[in-house]
């Protein structure tokens, strides 16, 4: 019939079958939805069939629009030539290579066009970009050039389809990962981030453990994981009743996918009120961020230092004016070249980080020279006299040790064991700025040291309260600081904390009396040679750690040889202050004193601040600050995606780097088979 003949003619109709109650419907072979054709039997069309696939089915390969809709879109580059229609296949007939080679190309087809979405659907959750980024003219007209035969899908796809089933995969593997956790404690970290002119906060929390696994040679050694766990868009007017509503509910929906294997141990958040006041209310045992303590520490004494504000703010004054004017930049330039200075740009300090302070004292006093040539022929917006030069100086010797002290808490393997230590280094290193000439000799710089320490002790006096708690018994259990207790506390109160720590043994111990054989396990593992702890760069932080370190070490009693914690208190094991107490510990001593370990492990994996929190809002920030392309309910999806999949869909940069060159050079070699394809000989 006539039908029949105007039906061979389009390739559409191989998704689509008439529907058999009426000629004029069609129904679609993937989704089974009906699809008119017209009122008029002597005039039905097909185009609403292609209409139908090119808007919910874009991502079949092939797939183009009506003429209408194709005049709205970019035109297309050099489509391949239709081919002729098959004969009728011989059976004695050899084989066709140009069949084989176009089958082989329709199969390479498939497949790069679904590498290529889910490459895109990448890149938008790792840039964080807003769905109808796909939609824009130059990334279509990229397209075309990259890949002519492939058909980007609506941005309504990869929000419906391609972004889900990536976040879906990366649970996956946080869900992987949790089903593995050492001792089923995760400790988590929260943190709220507010957008700014908006009544938009995201809540977010992640999550710190550890997995055990089998390395190469068959040894067992444990691997720190951390994930985000999930993110929330709240309201920014949140009471502390309702963010501990929003954080159990987080908490409770994990406990769900993951039951059995997911009780939070310590959660770890800022010294924000709103907080505090929820964390008191919750049940859990609350830290504090020890980077936010240090920061109020800082900024607390030099508001209290009105010399110190001063020069902050004519130091600020001068690296804003030459930041803002392009004949001061060049200017400086020109003055360092002349100087044999590197070539860098004066830094600027933002109220939320106060190291950024010592940055930018730090790049001035290395301009020095260059700043006051320039002062004679620029308008600086200021001017720095030689005692102001000198105070800057001594306000630097002053606060680079808390710097040290902020990176090595905010590390991604930092324990809440290095809480005491990091603190005992800091007195130590303001008692010996004390005794510096050129810093005691000022009287600003001697009132900054005074009112560091006092500040010092203030914000970490709930840390020394009491000798049993977390702090003293992670340190207890962290082998690089494990005999720092016994000179903090008299004698009666580190036996309370070892009996603390031996009464979670043994709990532990009970636990697995059942499974256990009765037999002691001997450990045939060699213990991790000694590493050398001078491996930091010599300054006065870390000078106070290695004496500190060094003068514990040397009282440690060689008496004790019991089994247990005293064994473990007794031995030499000196490990790097640079190194990983679980993995390049613990692991190893797992089989001989398995319980101990496991509670070493519960502390250890926790960490000190809640940076990982406040990094990942910053990259949402990043986003949505800005333009507001980017709607605030796409920004938890978007973000949680983005952070796990580098951390385990891309662990390893080099994997990153190998897939992604393996992708381009497929994407390559399929644009240029089409191109031949299409292309007469």
């Amino acid at each position: 019939s006539q039908t029949a003949k105007r039906r061979k003619k389009s390739a559409i109709w191989k998704y689509f079958t008439i529907c058999a109650d009426d000629v004029t419907k069609v129904a679609c072979s993937i989704c089974k939805r009906v699809v008119g054709r017209g009122k008029n039997l002597g005039h039905l069309t097909t185009s609403n069939m292609h209409n139908h696939m090119y808007y919910k089915h874009r991502n079949v390969a092939g797939i183009r629009g009506t003429q209408s809709s194709r005049r709205s879109q970019p035109t297309p580059a050099a489509p391949a030539a239709p081919a002729a229609p098959a004969a009728p296949a011989d059976p004695a007939a050899p084989a066709d290579p140009a069949a084989h080679a176009s089958e082989a190309h329709d199969r390479l087809s498939r497949t790069m066009t679904q590498t290529i979405t889910d490459s895109v659907g990448e890149m938008i959750s790792m840039d964080l970009l807003p769905y109808s980024f796909v939609e824009n003219h130059g990334f279509r007209k990229l397209m075309r050039v990259v890949a002519p035969h492939y058909t980007l899908p609506a941005g309504i796809h990869f929000s419906n389809k391609v972004i889900p089933r990536l976040h879906q995969r990366v649970t996956s593997k946080v869900i992987e990962s949790l089903v593995n956790v050492e001792g089923d404690v995760v400790h988590c970290t929260a943190d709220i981030w507010t957008r700014k002119f908006s009544t938009s906060s995201y809540l977010s929390l992640t999550g710190h453990w550890f997995v055990q696994y089998m390395s190469g040679g068959g040894a067992v050694t444990h691997k720190r994981v951390s994930a985000l766990l999930s993110m929330k868009d709240i309201d920014t007017e949140s009471t502390p009743a309702e963010i501990l509503q929003h954080l159990l509910g987080l908490v409770e929906e994990w406990q769900a996918v993951v039951p059995h294997r997911f009780a939070v141990g310590f959660i770890v958040t800022n010294n924000t009120s709103n907080m505090v006041k929820a964390m008191a209310e919750s049940g859990f045992e609350h830290i504090r961020c020890m980077a936010h303590s240090i920061h109020l520490i800082v900024t607390g004494a030099i508001e209290e230092c009105r010399s110190v504000v001063t020069v902050i703010n004519t130091a600020r004054r001068i690296t804003n004016t030459i930041h803002m004017s392009t004949k001061a930049i060049a200017k400086l330039h020109q003055m360092q070249e002349r100087l044999g200075l590197a070539e860098a740009t004066l830094t600027h300090d933002v109220p939320t980080r106060w190291n950024t302070v010592l940055f930018m004292f730090q790049r001035l006093l290395e301009q020095k020279e260059a700043l006051i040539d320039m002062s004679a022929e620029v308008d600086l917006g200021g001017s720095v006299a030689e005692p102001q030069w000198t105070l800057m100086e001594a306000i630097v010797k002053v606060l680079e040790p808390f710097e040290e002290a902020t990176r090595t808490v905010c590390q991604d393997d930092a324990s809440i064991s290095s809480v005491i230590p990091c603190i005992q280094a800091l007195r130590a290193a303001l008692n010996e700025l004390i005794a510096n000439k050129d810093v005691s000799d000022l009287l600003e710089t001697r009132k900054l040291v005074g009112l560091l320490q006092s500040h010092l002790e203030e914000h970490f006096q709930h840390v020394f309260e009491t000798p049993t708690n977390t702090y003293f018994k992670a340190t207890l259990l962290d082998p690089r600081f494990k005999i720092m207790p016994m000179a903090l506390l008299s004698r009666l109160d580190f036996e309370r904390l070892k009996a603390a720590v031996t009464v979670e043994v043994d709990e532990l111990l009970e636990q697995d009396r059942m499974l256990s054989s009765g037999e002691a396990v001997s450990s045939s593992g060699v213990a991790p040679e000694s590493e050398d702890t001078s491996s930091k760069p010599t300054s006065l932080f870390w000078g106070a750690m290695q004496s500190l370190v060094a003068n514990n070490a040397a009282s440690l009693s060689k008496s004790v040889t019991s089994l247990g914690l005293e064994t473990y208190l007794a031995e030499s094991s000196p490990q790097s202050l640079a190194s990983d107490p679980v993995s390049s510990y613990w692991s190893v001593k797992m089989a001989q004193h398995p319980a101990l370990a496991r509670v070493a492990v519960k502390y250890l994996a926790c960490p000190p601040t809640s940076v990982s929190s406040e990094r990942l809002l910053s990259t949402g920030e990043d986003a949505v600050a800005p333009d507001y392309r980017l709607l605030p309910v796409d920004v938890p999806l978007l973000v949680f995606t983005k952070y796990n999949l580098v951390k385990f869909h891309y662990a390893n940069p080099r994997d990153h780097l190998e897939q992604h060159c393996c992708f381009i050079q497929n994407l390559f070699s399929y644009s240029f088979s089409a191109h031949v394809k299409s292309s007469p000989i």
